[in-house]
């Protein structure tokens, strides 16, 4: 049994720190002893549902804020530090930059612990201080002995982030496929009920769906379309939807955790990001049996087949977007043949089960030959 220690910034709404409980329900840490270190609360309930799952003792949340800050992170360090010093894991996996960083750091003064760095999207974004965060995450690199990533771009990708030296490497999607809703009736009687969900961020590029939604509503389509999720994006989408006179056909739904289980009302799932990690909510669409249009970004080169269990897009772009939702439209039989070839291959690919033996392979260091990264 190895006792391990999972670092991370906080408990947001995000895919990495919702796919973090989607693991430990999964099994993948099962057989070992997990605690979870996190440097502040975060917003919602997701810290007192990884609270129930693990046990209050094993559940360390540093500040109670929000929101991470400077001296969040100050004081994680401490608590990290003095919790490495007492404990003595056998491995500390880091998700998310801030925890990178700070975890990078101060496994330095414990050469023998090893170090997990969890990469959740291909390229680090911030608002401030990027090129901070990239030197220090390269700079401190050296002290990572194992690299996880949510998809196989994300592997890729990341490799910028880290000075070369032979280290392991693997997959480890944030997601698991339950078998609840299904949808079986792909007869559209009214409206094209189109949805989206995920944070709302400049780079999920809600607005350009909005713009094919108020395309192909100018050409006489009866277009709806509703959007799960919140983030700053929120008040802008808001304000277009409004300026275009679209808030009848347009709706900002807010953040629902279990938003698939309305899934089935839907006509089809749209994804127009133009980068991505695993890309949990495609999946998500996939395993009710929503037929997909999305860009081919992320995680969904991995699961997405073209004309076999999606339509993709290779750029983004609204007008494209709005052709494929036209050729979605006038075609049932496509979009049953769509949704039920991506809920099989979900629900297969990404079982209880599957989560379970990737966790086993991983943890017991038997992962298969080391890379160089």
């Amino acid at each position: 049994m190895a006792r391990i220690l999972y670092v991370i910034n906080g408990f947001d709404r995000g895919g990495a720190e919702h796919g973090l409980l989607t693991l430990i329900r999964g099994g993948f840490f099962s057989g070992h002893d997990l605690t979870v270190l996190g440097f502040c609360r975060g917003r919602g309930a997701l810290a007192d549902e990884i609270g129930k799952e693990l046990g209050p003792s094993k559940l360390e949340i540093v500040t109670p804020s929000e929101t991470l800050t400077l001296r969040g992170c100050a004081v994680g360090a401490l608590a990290l530090w003095r919790r490495l010093r007492r404990e003595r894991p056998d491995m500390v996996v880091l998700s998310l930059k801030q925890a990178n960083v700070i975890g990078r750091a101060v496994l330095c003064a414990f050469p023998g612990i090893r170090c997990v760095s969890f990469e959740h999207i291909a390229r680090y974004r911030a608002r401030r201080a990027e090129r901070i965060y990239r030197y220090l995450l390269w700079l401190f690199s050296f002290r990572v002995n194992e690299i996880w990533a949510d998809c196989e771009e994300t592997l890729q990708e990341t490799g910028r982030y880290f000075m070369p030296r032979r280290r392991r490497s693997a997959v480890v999607p944030l997601f698991q496929a339950g078998d609840g809703v299904t949808k079986t009736d792909y007869r559209i009687g009214g409206p094209i009920r189109l949805v989206g969900a995920g944070r709302l961020v400049g780079r999920k590029n809600f607005a350009l769906v909005i713009d094919a939604v108020a395309r192909l509503r100018d050409e006489g389509l009866d277009v709806r379309l509703d959007i799960y999720g919140d983030g700053p994006e929120g008040e802008v989408l808001a304000s277009k939807i409004a300026g275009a006179r679209l808030s009848e056909a347009v709706r900002l739904r807010g953040y629902v955790s279990d938003w698939f289980s309305e899934a089935t009302e839907y006509d089809a799932f749209v994804n127009m990001s133009d980068t991505e990690g695993f890309c949990i909510v495609v999946a998500e669409a996939m395993s009710v049996g929503l037929p997909i249009i999305a860009t081919n970004v992320g995680g969904i080169r991995d699961y997405g087949v073209d004309g076999v269990n999606m339509l993709k897009l290779d750029v983004v772009d609204p007008g494209l977007l709005a052709a494929s939702i036209r050729q979605l439209a006038v075609d049932e039989i496509l979009r049953r043949r769509l949704g039920e070839a991506g809920r099989l291959a979900i629900r297969r690919d990404y079982s209880e089960g599957a989560v379970r033996a990737r966790g086993v392979q991983l943890i017991n260091m038997g992962s298969g030959l080391e890379k160089v990264c």
